[in-house]
């Protein structure tokens, strides 16, 4: 009977403190969490544009009769890519699990990934700003193979990354003239159409890319992706803090709420000392 009560106490004394270990956040950490939430899931799917889409343009770059579209920057750039992606979901995954059950590991490790990721965004965001024609000229070296493996590949990605740029960058292709010859203004963000041809009036992004890229701006981007990253960064030592604070340090009564009776058990032999102790 003694051991059911005390495997009782001990699976009430579990409960006790897996109560405590939910309810370790206050009104601060409960602010944190969500905002990590929220975070991990644009981190994920930043994650997973940058490493399938990566892995897609990688291997997908065969034109045919075997026509290799790569260069030799283009594989350079899309396997940072996909490094960046793989490391940003392996972080995204740990800040999830981490944040939702509060497990000081989790976050020990999703804090290390993303002051890595932090700190390599300030690096490249100094070294584009000190470098800026340099850096202008590997845009418009990776916007040109893209393009041109479009022209050939007609794949839905590659439309959309040229979206991208231009709409970034208000251009198309070599030049809304060029374009409307060849009839590739299906991504140009200026057209219209005449008589049923596609007419684009857009400048060549090559050339935009090269003029307009402005240092700052290009800064400010990297910056802010790595000031992003720091927020989180905070809002999980928060949650590390507050979850080892509380689950460290129980209350002393926890122990002393067993439902053990005080009182002797009839049941119980009798020792030599309580006996003499009576006769006394």
């Amino acid at each position: 009977m003694q051991a059911c009560e005390v495997h009782q106490c001990g699976v009430l004394e579990d409960i006790y403190i897996e109560s405590l270990r939910t309810m370790a956040l206050d009104g601060c950490g409960q602010v944190c969490k969500f905002m990590l939430i929220i975070f991990n899931i644009l981190f994920v799917l930043a994650g997973l544009a940058m490493f399938c889409g990566g892995l897609y343009l990688r291997f997908s770059a065969e034109g045919p009769y075997n026509l290799d579209l790569k260069t030799n920057h283009f594989i350079v750039v899309v396997s940072v890519l996909i490094v960046i992606g793989a490391v940003l979901l392996l972080a995204a995954c740990a800040g999830d699990y981490g944040s939702c059950s509060e497990n000081k590991s989790a976050l020990g490790v999703y804090t290390i990934l993303l002051i890595i990721l932090a700190t390599l965004a300030i690096i490249a965001g100094v070294l584009s700003f000190t470098n800026i024609r340099e850096f202008s000229n590997h845009v418009g070296e990776f916007y040109a193979t893209i393009y041109a493996q479009y022209l050939i590949k007609k794949d839905w990605i590659r439309s959309i990354i040229l979206k991208l740029f231009h709409n970034m960058f208000d251009c198309c292709g070599l030049g809304g003239t060029v374009q409307t010859i060849m009839q590739e203004t299906d991504t140009c963000p200026q057209r219209y159409s005449l008589l049923g041809i596609s007419i684009s009036t857009s400048s060549s992004c090559v050339t935009v890319i090269l003029a307009d890229l402005q240092a700052s701006s290009v800064l400010g981007v990297f910056l802010g992706i790595a000031g992003a990253m720091i927020v989180t960064v905070a809002c999980a030592s928060v949650i590390w803090h507050q979850a080892s604070r509380s689950v460290s340090s129980p209350p002393p009564y926890v122990i002393l709420s067993s439902s053990i009776p005080l009182t002797p058990s009839p049941y119980h032999s009798s020792s030599p000392l309580t006996d003499s102790a009576e006769d006394v």
